[in-house]
């Protein structure tokens, strides 16, 4: 079945004489089987590249409602969006971080919830190599209350792995902000519990008891943590966090086949459904494969980040999204 997929190929000195907006062309007819070649030759433009994603965020090109164009078009545009946050998470300058952070705030603002599900769990791979001027702009996106919480708490992964490389000291004072942020009461209620989560990823003996009071206080399905998770951590407190996931394996060839498999698949029974007279059913939202533009999910979304429905107490990244 492979050898029916085929990808799209392009000579390194081809790329090589392409301007931003050019390469930018083939992003989008490409949509989501575009090369990692291609992402290379956009970051090897560096700022000239950083500046034309910036004029496509501000002139409102990325965010446009693509419902009447073309099929193949609106779907190349939407995924422009998540190709040109993997291109600034690989250029290495303050800008390219600035201008994540502003994805970031538009996504969440734009309710692209398949974007940020795509991301989530990411973000510390994509702030990795940026400067530590950055980080001013990512703790104003945690500490805005006009946000969703749930970007917002993306955004704590980057601030936090970043601290810890910094030192002990760092770690310190970002752990102590973190915690100012759990005990306000009049904070949303998922963020303060993401933030304990992050905070049991590098356990301190004076913050157990405030989070041994939030695994108290919940209750019923889809608890972030308990007292087990706690005890786990503080068990074994040398151990370390799992390291950055890396978000471009979306671009190796044997990820792209697989996506196009599935998704004929997908669309074959999809089809036979519709024959059959049975009612249409969205594509599958726990798959981070699967979808190639926005739909309406009939059940709420889990994220990368949220408590894993098998119960667990666990994120479902580090529970049933690694099984699947």
């Amino acid at each position: 079945m492979n050898a029916s997929i085929e990808l799209p190929t392009y000579p390194e000195e081809f790329l090589a004489e392409l301007s931003p907006s050019k390469l930018t062309d083939i992003l989008i007819e490409d949509q989501d089987r575009v090369p990692r070649n291609v992402i290379d030759a956009c970051v090897r433009c560096g700022d000239m590249m950083t500046e034309y994603l910036r004029q496509l965020h501000e002139d409102d090109f990325l965010w446009q409602d693509y419902e009447d164009d073309p099929e193949e078009i609106a779907g190349g545009k939407w995924w422009l969006r998540l190709h040109a946050a993997m291109i600034l998470g690989l250029i290495p300058s303050e800008q390219a971080g600035l201008l994540l952070v502003e994805l970031m705030r538009r996504m969440s603002q734009e309710d692209d919830d398949n974007l940020q599900d795509w991301l989530s769990g990411y973000w510390p791979a994509l702030f990795v190599n940026k400067p530590d001027t950055v980080l001013s702009s990512l703790r104003a996106l945690c500490e805005d209350r006009d946000m969703d919480w749930y970007i917002r708490a993306n955004a704590i992964e980057p601030i936090i792995k970043t601290a810890a490389r910094q030192g002990a000291n760092a770690l310190e004072q970002t752990q102590a902000w973190l915690v100012g942020t759990v005990g306000d009461e009049s904070e949303d209620w998922e963020f303060r519990l993401s933030a304990c989560s992050t905070l049991l990823d590098y356990p301190r003996s004076e913050y157990r008891p405030l989070l041994e009071s939030m695994a108290d206080r919940q209750s019923g399905w889809g608890k972030h943590f308990d007292r087990d998770n706690i005890q786990q951590a503080y068990s074994n407190p040398t151990n370390k966090p799992e390291h950055f996931a890396n978000p471009w394996k979306f671009y190796e060839p044997e990820a792209i086949t697989k996506r196009q498999i599935r998704w004929r698949e997908e669309n074959e029974k999809e089809k036979q459904r519709i024959l059959n007279g049975d009612a249409a059913y969205p594509n599958d939202p726990y798959d981070p494969y699967y979808d190639n533009e926005p739909y309406v999910r009939p059940e709420p979304k889990v994220g990368r980040n949220d408590p894993c429905p098998c119960g667990s107490g666990k994120k479902y990244k580090k529970c049933c999204l690694a099984k699947e």
